[in-house]
């Protein structure tokens, strides 16, 4: 297609309101000026720099953001997102992967210039609570785009026509201008297309999914949550740029989810948060939160300490734990200034299995206290 040609389908997408797809279009044609015209490279470049620090956000925060035809109803939810209520911790994998997207975007002009699309898809995949929206938000902070959530299970119907609709809507909503857009509940829509249960009008909702990947502009991201990859169409897989799979966290990241909820005044022994990453481990990053902002909660509110809180929490929750954790709850509570025998009494484990777990601690000659060598 010949400049002139570009520059009457730019006048055409600019007044269709399209300004993902214009701004794309833009960067094309001056990409064509710089090869074409080496005297006008320098300018090109200028331009190319104003598009790059465009405040992008602005143009979707104008628009009115879609509603069903029928129930009037916001279909998706838009959030500008400045700063976040806890900054995440990412494991050394994911925090690679999502530094790396945001650098893309960060420097897309460069990219583009060599002939290199940046990531402009990704599939987050993992259990609930694990930190799937928590990226998303962050990555829409970094890159400083719009964050649109839709929620794909809420919007299915019995009338897949009209889901199918609403669907088209927001994709055609978030590709105007740039921002990133958050299907979530993938697996309500993406399922494998083999299923007997499906009827045609939702396999060829699939399909639109699928070339709307494809079709992404550079400006935005398209972002899809599963928490039942499995349930996913194989097709599915191919089509994003990057897949990054969340796991429950492990001991030591629970540990540091403890201590950064509990916050720097916390005072809390080192034990405690040792004996309740124990307690916790199998959870999500989102239940550990939850259950110890519960706790705070409840110190604030009863005028408690929260070291006592967290030692009833212990102590409440040994009906539910193995023996080795009960032993590791009970050496908690005795780093905590509990002696042997009660630690012992309320846990409801002998003192020799408590040693057995910790050979360290030994009985007092003559009294039942506990000490450590």
């Amino acid at each position: 297609m010949t400049i002139e040609a570009d520059i009457v389908q730019l006048a055409r997408l600019t007044l269709e309101g399209k300004d993902a797809d214009s701004k794309a279009l833009m960067r094309r044609i001056l990409y064509s000026i710089s090869r074409q015209y080496p005297e006008l490279t320098a300018q090109a470049r200028q331009v190319l720099t104003l598009l790059k620090t465009a405040n992008v956000a602005r143009g979707i925060t104008a628009s009115p953001i879609p509603v069903d035809s029928d129930s009037r109803l916001e279909l998706v939810r838009r959030d500008n997102i400045h700063e976040l209520p806890i900054e995440p911790i990412w494991v050394p994998a994911i925090k690679m992967e999502l530094d790396s997207v945001v650098k893309e975007h960060i420097h897309r002009s460069e990219l583009e210039i060599a002939g290199v699309q940046p990531t402009r898809s990704l599939l987050f995949v993992g259990p609930p609570g694990v930190g799937k929206t928590l990226a998303a938000r962050w990555l829409a902070r970094e890159i400083q785009l719009p964050l649109l959530t839709l929620d794909l299970a809420a919007v299915m119907s019995s009338f897949l026509g009209r889901t199918g609709n609403n669907i088209r809507t927001v994709i055609d909503f978030a590709q105007k201008s740039p921002s990133i857009l958050l299907l979530d509940e993938f697996d309500a829509i993406a399922k494998r297309r083999d299923d007997v249960a499906e009827i045609g009008e939702l396999k060829r909702l699939v399909t639109v999914l699928l070339q709307s990947i494809d079709e992404w502009p550079n400006e935005g991201l398209l972002i899809a949550a599963s928490n039942h990859p499995d349930l996913l169409d194989p097709a599915v897989w191919r089509r994003f740029d990057r897949v990054i799979q969340f796991l429950l966290p492990d001991k030591s990241e629970i540990y540091e989810t403890i201590k950064r909820t509990i916050g720097v005044n916390g005072n809390i022994k080192d034990s405690l948060i040792q004996a309740l990453s124990d307690l916790y481990e199998g959870e999500s990053f989102a239940e550990v939160e939850r259950q110890i902002n519960q706790v705070r909660k409840s110190s604030i509110l009863n005028k408690t300490t929260l070291e006592n809180d967290i030692i009833r929490l212990l102590v409440n929750s040994v009906r539910n734990v193995g023996i080795q954790k009960k032993a590791i709850i009970a050496l908690a509570l005795i780093e905590s200034g509990l002696s042997q025998r009660d630690a012992s009494k309320v846990i409801g484990i002998s003192r020799d299995t408590i040693r057995k777990y910790k050979p360290g601690i030994k009985q007092v000659s003559g009294g039942d206290d506990a000490t450590r060598k």
